[in-house]
């Protein structure tokens, strides 16, 4: 089992970029001691971003760009239950201003997705699915800048899944909500709501609470043994009340929501060996960088 160590996915979270992962699993279970491993590199940029929900640009940070090094394994544990293992090397840097370079390992995040009931329906097959992940921060990266890599929240996600899968064809629609935790910032911040300068906002102080999201994804498209396609939306909504992006409040309190939607190509060459590309945009947000993404590697079974 040393092929999980070094697994690296694309989870990217900062003050103002969200994962793109479309949620930590998919429909697809791997069957017993079978597995695969997809190693990608990824680039993302964007010049405009969300204040609350308003767009804007800032002179000041230019174009902010993120590159990754990543990868994503999954390996069948038994028929009905598989292990998921990701984590990610990132560097962020913004064309214009002073903000320093931030550059480095993330999170490293494992889950387990268990096939509850597999319904047969004529031809088709409906299966209803179950996953549990946990994320970790991999070292103590810096959280409070707008070209942070990471929140370095603790992360529990819980989700259920549909997979209907007719022929070639396949569905999936997916529910989430990720629970995360507190973080320790490197300066006090004491601060009041606006328009009511006797209520001091419970984010004050140097621990401070990084808002819950629910995730919802929608997933289509054709799996064959000659090819995988498929396209996909993505929606992301703050759970609880965080703040919008604002003078001396700090990035990790900032609600993030967004909507986007993106497209997969998998293409096997040989047995066990193929190449993948993947290609996401962001149609609207909240406190999200209006981001375009695209990213391409190697896909191995195991």
């Amino acid at each position: 089992m040393h092929y999980l160590i070094y697994f690296f996915t694309c989870l990217l979270l900062s003050g103002l970029q969200t994962t793109y992962a479309q949620g930590l699993v998919d429909g697809f279970m791997k069957g017993k001691r079978k597995g695969s491993l997809a190693l990608t590199a990824s680039q993302e940029a964007f010049d405009t971003y969300y204040v609350g929900t308003r767009e804007v640009k800032n002179s000041n940070l230019g174009t902010i760009t993120t590159q990754s090094l990543s990868a994503y394994a999954s390996y069948g544990l038994d028929y009905d239950l598989d292990l998921i293992v990701n984590a990610t090397y990132i560097r962020a840097d913004a064309s214009a201003g002073y903000w320093q370079k931030q550059e480095g390992f993330q999170d490293v995040s494992a889950a387990l997705r268990w096939e509850a009931f597999d319904y047969k329906i004529g031809k088709a097959r409906l299966s209803w699915l179950f996953a549990l992940g946990y994320s970790i921060p991999m070292q103590n990266y810096v959280i409070d800048s707008p070209v942070a890599i990471g929140h370095g929240s603790k992360n529990l996600d819980g989700r259920t899944l549909l997979h209907l899968k007719a022929g070639a064809f396949f569905l999936t629609g997916q529910y989430g909500y990720i629970r995360r935790s507190t973080v320790k910032l490197d300066r006090f911040v004491n601060y009041y709501d606006p328009g009511d300068p006797n209520n001091l906002n419970p984010n004050s102080g140097s621990k401070v609470n990084v808002p819950d999201v629910t995730d919802l994804v929608i997933r289509s498209g054709f799996a064959t043994k000659y090819f995988y396609v498929d396209g996909w939306v993505q929606r992301q909504t703050p759970f609880n009340t965080g703040t919008d992006i604002g003078p001396g409040i700090p990035f990790p309190t900032n609600a993030i929501g967004f909507t986007r939607a993106g497209a997969t190509l998998y293409v096997p060459l040989i047995k066990k060996f193929g190449i993948t590309a993947n290609y996401s945009t962001t149609l609207d947000g909240r406190n999200v960088g209006k981001a375009t993404r695209v990213s391409g590697g190697i896909v191995i079974g195991i």
